[in-house]
């Protein structure tokens, strides 16, 4: 997948970017962007906490000490893995 920035003009939407004319024919997708974007991705704010903090700030405590390592059993039925 490829990304071109293009306006669209008289209902048709024409890239401002050059396209390979290997492109010809191909199918696309055309998303409309507000005016002030820059095409640069913006960083999600996380309110100046470190990864660290935010992990920990989201952390349920479940009380099944097993969770990370016999998830598909809680999610889906699955067999435990390690029956201790």
């Amino acid at each position: 997948m490829i990304s071109v920035k293009g306006k669209i003009k008289n209902g048709v939407a024409l890239p401002l970017e050059p396209v390979k004319e290997t492109d010809e024919g191909r199918k696309v997708i055309i998303t409309f962007v507000d005016e002030g974007f820059t095409g640069k991705k913006s960083s999600v704010s996380n309110g100046g906490l470190s990864l660290e903090k935010l992990i920990e700030a989201c952390q349920v405590d479940t009380g099944i000490e097993d969770l990370a390592s016999e998830h598909d059993h809680y999610l889906y039925g699955t067999p435990k893995k390690n029956n201790k």
